[in-house]
């Protein structure tokens, strides 16, 4: 007996149809935010980063079609060039600059790590963003922070 396969499309209209109770074509943001806060590796984000995110993705309709549905199903999550992740950077990047210049100082890193409960040795903040000073111009840009988090990852 063979059963028959379906395709991702297929499977995840079929996914989308069980939250689509009514049959409209779309969900409501709500509904597609429970379903993001349902995945444990997403409950890690920033509610803020999610809300922006759907509101993105969902062109500030306050429904998400199946095609965006698709679109985001069909991004990996847990990769660094996903649109969701380099959001949540970015806006860790502009908590931790205080000063809102587009640079982590030391003294900022120090204040972000601090605040994020980490214990770091005094010592090591100059080490930390001299390690992602890529220009070596003593701070670190939100574009040199990425492409470091990026070769973190990768690691």
């Amino acid at each position: 007996m063979t059963v028959p396969q379906i395709s991702d499309d297929e499977y995840l209209q079929r996914e989308f149809n069980k939250i689509d109770k009514d049959k409209t074509g779309k969900i409501s943001v709500t509904e597609f935010r429970n379903l993001l806060l349902a995945d444990e590796f997403l409950q890690n984000f920033r509610s803020t980063t999610i809300d922006t995110y759907i509101a993105e993705l969902s062109n500030n309709s306050g429904w998400i079609t199946f095609e965006q549905f698709k679109h985001f199903m069909k991004t990996e999550t847990r990769t660094y060039k996903n649109p969701l992740v380099i959001m949540e950077l970015k806006q860790a990047f502009n908590e931790v600059d205080t000063n809102k210049d587009g640079f982590i100082s030391p003294q900022e890193a120090h204040q972000g790590i601090t605040l994020a409960r980490q214990r770091i040795p005094e010592g090591i903040f100059g080490q930390i963003v001299q390690m992602f000073d890529d220009n070596h111009d003593g701070q670190m840009s939100l574009e040199e922070f990425l492409t470091n988090v990026q070769k973190l990852v990768r690691k």
